[in-house]
Order: C-alpha cells, then sequence, then structure tokens
C-alpha cells in the first residue's frame, strides 16, 4: 500500500508498536478504533469509546487523508492468506424478523469506509505479530446484489441465512449468534494491504 495511505500506515505502525510494548494480546475493537482515530484526529476528536451505535465507529474530523465528515467501520478481520480471503463480523439483526427486513438494514449505507487491522491466526500461533491493514470504500460490498437462501444444520435446524452469487464476496447471518452478518471477501477485491511486523520492533 504505497499510495495515499502510506504516511496514514506508518502513523498506525507506530502505534502499534507502542501497543505491544505493553500488551502481548493483538490490538482490536476500541483500542482499534482509538489508534484509528488518534492517527487521522490528531488535533481534534469526538471519538467515544466502548459505543455500540449502527453507524459509524469514526468520523473524520478533518480533510487532511479523507474528505471531512468521511465515516469508518473498524473491523479486525480473520485473514487466510493460503485462500486469499479475509472474513469479518458486522451487525446482529435479530430486532428484524424477516429475511428481506435483515437485508434492508446491512444494504443501508451505514459508513464510506471498512478500515481493517486482519490477521493470519497461523502467523500469531507461531508467535509473528502481523497485522494487514486493509481500507477499501464501503460501496464495494452490496448485500441486496446477493442472492440469499435458508441454510441448515445436519440434523435440518435452520441455522440462519447465507448470500451468495457474486465471485469476489459472500455472507452469512448466523442464528446462533445473535443473527450477526458475516462477510468473506477475497483480498484481491478489496485492494492493497499494508502489512504491519511487530517482531523484534520490525515492520
Amino acid at each position: 500500500m504505497e499510495g495515499k495511505y502510506k504516511q496514514l500506515s506508518e502513523k498506525i505502525t507506530q502505534k502499534l508498536k507502542q501497543h505491544h510494548q505493553l500488551y502481548r494480546f493483538p490490538c482490536k475493537a476500541e483500542q482499534w478504533e482509538d489508534i484509528f482515530d488518534q492517527c487521522i484526529n490528531s488535533k481534534s476528536s469526538n471519538w467515544v469509546g466502548g459505543g455500540h451505535s449502527v453507524g459509524a465507529d469514526v468520523i473524520s474530523e478533518n480533510s487532511k487523508i479523507f474528505k471531512k465528515n468521511s465515516r469508518f467501520q473498524n473491523k479486525s478481520g480473520e485473514l487466510n492468506l493460503k485462500k486469499g480471503i479475509v472474513k469479518w463480523n458486522g451487525h446482529r439483526t435479530t430486532k428484524h424478523k424477516t429475511l428481506d427486513e435483515k437485508i434492508k438494514f446491512i444494504s443501508t449505507n451505514h459508513y464510506d469506509y471498512y478500515v481493517m487491522l486482519a490477521r493470519d491466526k497461523k502467523e500469531w500461533k507461531c508467535g509473528k505479530k502481523i497485522y494487514y491493514l486493509i481500507i477499501f470504500d464501503s460501496n464495494k460490498i452490496d448485500y441486496s446484489s446477493l442472492e440469499w437462501s435458508e441454510k441448515y444444520g445436519r440434523n435440518q435446524n435452520f441455522t440462519g441465512y447465507k448470500g451468495i452469487g457474486n465471485n469476489n464476496y459472500s455472507a452469512e447471518i448466523s442464528k446462533s449468534m445473535s443473527d450477526q452478518l458475516w462477510t468473506t471477501a477475497n483480498l484481491s477485491y478489496l485492494g492493497d494491504y499494508y502489512r504491519i511486523k511487530i517482531d523484534n520492533g520490525e515492520r
């Protein structure tokens, strides 16, 4: 990722190194939101940690890197380099009763960008602290364009819904996890990523 996000990536790298000087566990959730907000809103910010609102996790308060008021959804993401895919969780949809209502809700434009700090679990199990920063426009994922159908388990019990029909990404809604949305996408479709290596203070 040597383009317009290179400087931002370097700022995030330094923050992550500071994180791992204190902590042995990965940076995710509110910590990741906080780091990203500090990097794009260094002088002023309205970010509040611990929120679980439907909208954006972070909003750009200036136009230095992104347009002012750009909305960001910060995710960790489960990376599989061998398969070339990344998987992440999304909204819980239990309050939306029918499949049509769920699809309408998850297809609403809640934010402008996804900002992922993804990890390959196999690397971390081997002691390699490596992150993959992925930034892409939210309009790359259109849940309403997928073909949705019900899913059933081995005992023919209803387990949720699956959305397919696009070679670049697919989605599932899992009943056992509060009807939570899960999306799987090809890395090549989402665009470039920036590899951040923390081991031994190296990038």
